[in-house]
């Protein structure tokens, strides 16, 4: 029965992974796209280049992931990349939209710290979205990797 539990959840890890880094590889791709056309190879927003990298590093770890003996190292560093997707997107906007995340002039805003956040999470359904799945990779992730260290690493795919 665990075990099925786990095959279950290793699937709609995969799923949730497939999205965030579909839509990472998206966004940035689409953005990084308008800098090249312009003859810039390395834009002023940072952002988009580190999209495209950890869109690709996702899939590359999803490929791996087939293999059981990657998986657990896998979902600690799937883990650590949600976390700063969330962090990174909420950061970016309280930090002031900084082109090159921490450094670069910034906009502020004289708004509470809370209406802010959950402005900031309602502000489009791609954003939505992302925020959503990431939070539950993340569980996912998490639950896999507490089933695999107090039950073992399954031996089949």
């Amino acid at each position: 029965m665990e075990d099925d539990r786990r095959a279950w959840l290793r699937l709609a890890g995969a799923n949730l992974a497939l999205i965030v880094a579909l839509l990472h590889l998206g966004l940035g791709l689409v953005n990084w796209l308008r800098y090249l056309s312009g003859g810039v190879l390395v834009p002023t927003d940072i952002r988009w280049p580190l999209f495209v990298i950890s869109g690709v590093a996702m899939l590359a770890g999803l490929a791996l992931a087939r293999e059981p003996r990657y998986r657990t190292p896998l979902y600690a560093g799937g883990m650590l990349l949600m976390v700063v997707y969330i962090v990174g997107y909420f950061g970016w906007h309280v930090g002031g939209h900084r082109r090159l995340i921490l450094f670069g002039p910034s906009t502020h805003h004289d708004v509470p710290l809370l209406p802010f956040l959950i402005d900031h999470l309602f502000a489009g359904v791609i954003e939505f979205v992302a925020i959503v799945t990431e939070v539950a990779l993340f569980v996912v992730l998490g639950y896999l990797i507490y089933a695999e260290l107090n039950h073992g690493s399954p031996t089949e795919v």
